[in-house]
């Protein structure tokens, strides 16, 4: 049975004064979904045009240095927020009417671990190569990465109503400010220190934005009240998201800390490009299952359900990112030299690696929905220890060797092994199982076309053209992608603006 919920009151048509019919679950994800992705595509352009700005107008040593800087913050991550955004839009979807309270419980407990994280960072940052200016600059990145994210909280309600435009929009504002903050630098060809403090004071102005939002719509009612009970119950479920949310930061970032120390700003300035640029792509996953998360929450005791929609996340998110994966081969390099220079140029044989670790991450951004969703989150942080662990002793083999080359490869075999660990435990082994077989076809066609299209003979255009040809025909072939798959599209489209 479907789920059907509509924004507000049904409103009558002005022949007949019948109520307006509710808009399916599927129209309201694709509604939701389409503004985050449509807000991503354009979120793309400003992001890609502020990280050009910066990679020419700082140059690859303090492009490395500020890469640097928020690679090493977002190792205290965990605790800005304590991870509890995942359990609160849970918690609110299911007890709406208690919105007020949850929220301002969950701001109160984690603004505690935040300062927490904060001193820590400032504390240890020395050990790690951060001195002088560097040090202090960490301490104003920190305000935007560390203090202000549960201050946000509340909007998260914009996930719980499905209306995630709001956050969209304010996103884009947001990226705006700083591509314009950014130019503005550039032309004046301000000191270092003032990025950072303009890209904090970025921050700053979107979360006012967002609060003022969410009092102006009054989603969230009532007055707001510290719950002690409510915080314990928060910590406790949180708890195990926290440490594999550590872990998944020690493996997304550390490469990136680990190169500034021992292989120094230089070598880190154009692996920070293929960071930036495979990251690109990470959007996607977050974006649907933003948007889909509350309806796998709803319906997680529902087995047949749950399986549908999980299913079909994991099929449409698995087609893209191998495509992405199968078509970079061709493109890296030419990219890279048009919108970066050729001071960047070994970021393109960095990227062709690095592309790869995306497929992991769009699987496990799906699983680990669907985890939580089944209140199964206590899995989840042995195995991200675990690669977490791999990742640090590849790094310190690798990096001395091949430098950032060696940092893509140790950050690709990593993001892979925490999936095949939840095969062994009962309870994860289905969610697991259905991603792999899903993933398998697309992921054996996306490294046939890689391998292979290096070696044909023609030129950039039609080597990419060849790609996506053999993709789509391949993807048809094997089931990955259904013709069916366009009708469903126009039908929830015609659904979603009727």
């Amino acid at each position: 049975m479907a789920v059907a919920a509509s924004d507000g009151p049904a409103r009558g048509t002005a022949q007949t004064g019948a109520e307006k019919p509710a808009l399916s679950l599927g129209a309201r994800v694709f509604q939701n979904t389409a503004a985050q992705l449509g807000g991503r595509v354009i979120g793309i352009g400003f992001s890609a045009g502020t990280s050009i700005l910066l990679a020419r107008y700082l140059g690859k040593e303090k492009l490395g240095e500020y890469g640097a800087i928020y690679a090493y913050l977002a190792l205290f991550g965990f605790l800005a927020t304590f991870c509890l955004e995942q359990i609160l839009a849970r918690e609110v979807s299911l007890r709406r009417e208690q919105a007020a309270e949850i929220f301002h419980t969950g701001r109160v407990t984690a603004l505690v671990f935040s300062l927490i994280g904060t001193a820590l960072a400032l504390a240890l940052a020395p050990f790690f190569g951060y001195h002088g200016q560097l040090h202090w600059l960490i301490a104003v990145a920190a305000l935007d990465m560390m203090i202000l994210p549960p201050v946000r909280f509340s909007s998260i309600v914009f996930q719980v109503d499905m209306r995630l435009w709001y956050s969209v929009a304010i996103g884009l504002f947001r990226q705006a400010l700083w591509l314009v903050a950014v130019a503005l630098l550039a032309l004046k060809s301000a000191a270092f220190p003032w990025v950072i403090a303009a890209r904090t004071l970025c921050g700053v102005v979107e979360a006012l934005v967002l609060l003022g939002s969410v009092n102006r719509l009054g989603l969230v009612r009532g007055a707001g009240r510290f719950v002690r009970e409510e915080a314990r119950l928060l910590l406790k479920a949180g708890f195990p998201i926290v440490l594999t949310t550590l872990a998944a930061g020690i493996y997304h970032r550390i490469d990136q800390v680990m190169l500034h120390k021992m292989s120094g700003d230089l070598v880190l300035g154009p692996y920070v490009i293929a960071v930036q640029l495979t990251e690109l792509f990470s959007a996607l996953p977050v974006a649907l299952m933003v948007s889909l998360f509350p309806a796998l929450a709803q319906s997680a005791r529902e087995d047949e359900k749950f399986q549908k929609y999980l299913s079909e996340t994991f099929r449409f998110l698995m087609v893209v990112v191998c495509a992405a994966c199968a078509l970079m081969t061709p493109i890296a390099a030419p990219v890279v030299e048009l919108f970066y220079g050729k001071q960047y140029a070994t970021t393109a044989s960095l990227l062709v690696v690095l592309i790869w670790s995306e497929v992991p991450i769009f699987f496990n951004v799906a699983g680990g929905n669907a985890l939580v969703a089944k209140n199964l989150q206590k899995h989840t942080p042995i195995p991200a220890l675990g690669c977490a662990g791999v990742n640090i002793l590849l790094n310190l083999w690798a990096i001395p060797r091949y430098g950032a080359l060696g940092a893509c490869w140790a950050t690709v075999v990593s993001y892979s092994l925490g999936i095949f660990y939840l095969l062994f435990i009962a309870d994860t082994r289905p969610i697991i199982l259905l991603g792999l077989r899903t993933t398998l076809a697309p992921l054996l066609l996306a490294i046939a076309i890689a391998s292979g299209i290096p070696y044909v003979p023609l030129a950039f255009g039609w080597k990419l053209a060849l790609a996506a040809g053999a993709y789509l025909i391949g993807g048809l072939l094997t089931g990955a992608i259904r013709r069916a798959d366009l009708d469903r599209l126009v039908g929830m489209v015609r659904q979603g603006i009727a």
